[in-house]
């Protein structure tokens, strides 16, 4: 799949580990869009470094070897050259199998009453993204996972917020082959699954 988005997008960067815990982490509200999203394995510090960032956490126990792209703000443009929305990144297993499943990642990291602002947003950032990369044929038959982030929303489950019942996030899989999972911390099972944890 890698060789599949630097054929389509070559500029774009990726990094890669086999650590049990990988950590997204925005930074673009707390440092004035100096720092932006960033992947670690490791917990950064918080720009202020009086504590740790609050991340997207990603368990990967087995210690897959996993890829994550990181998207530029200005990757992806449609016909007339506007900037299309699409969502922080891509994270996937390095593997030859074609069946894998691939990440879709959107992270906001505002405060928890800001939330509900947002809901649309970025449910449809991650379904443009998709589209793109189906469009581009990039992905095909993968298990498409987005995976909704807000980080300092922590302990506390905002299925509710981002989903206003169970019907929409059984609408959206139907139409767009997305399992949306709005969570901080995610258990990469094996090259194909994912589950989410509250």
């Amino acid at each position: 799949m890698k060789n599949k988005i630097q054929a389509v997008y070559p500029q774009s960067v990726f990094c890669s580990s086999t650590a049990s815990k990988l950590y997204i982490a925005d930074f673009s509200e707390r440092t004035n869009k100096e720092r932006k999203v960033e992947f670690h394995e490791i917990i950064p510090k918080a720009p202020d470094n009086t504590s740790d960032m609050d991340c997207l956490v990603f368990e990967n126990f087995s210690q897959l070897s996993v890829i994550c792209n990181i998207f530029d703000d200005h990757q992806f443009k449609d016909k007339k050259g506007k900037d299309l929305p699409h969502c922080e990144c891509v994270l996937f297993p390095e593997s030859k199998r074609k069946d894998i499943g691939v990440a879709f990642v959107e992270i906001k990291d505002c405060k928890p009453k800001n939330i509900s602002e947002y809901k649309a947003i970025v449910k449809n950032q991650i379904i443009s993204a998709v589209q793109i990369f189906r469009d581009k044929g990039i992905i095909e038959n993968q298990r498409v996972y987005g995976v909704i982030s807000f980080p300092r929303k922590n302990k506390v489950s905002f299925n509710q917020t981002i989903f206003d019942d169970a019907t929409e996030y059984k609408r959206l899989h139907q139409k767009h082959k997305v399992r949306f999972f709005p969570t901080n911390s995610v258990s990469i099972v094996d090259e194909k699954m994912l589950i989410a944890k509250l």
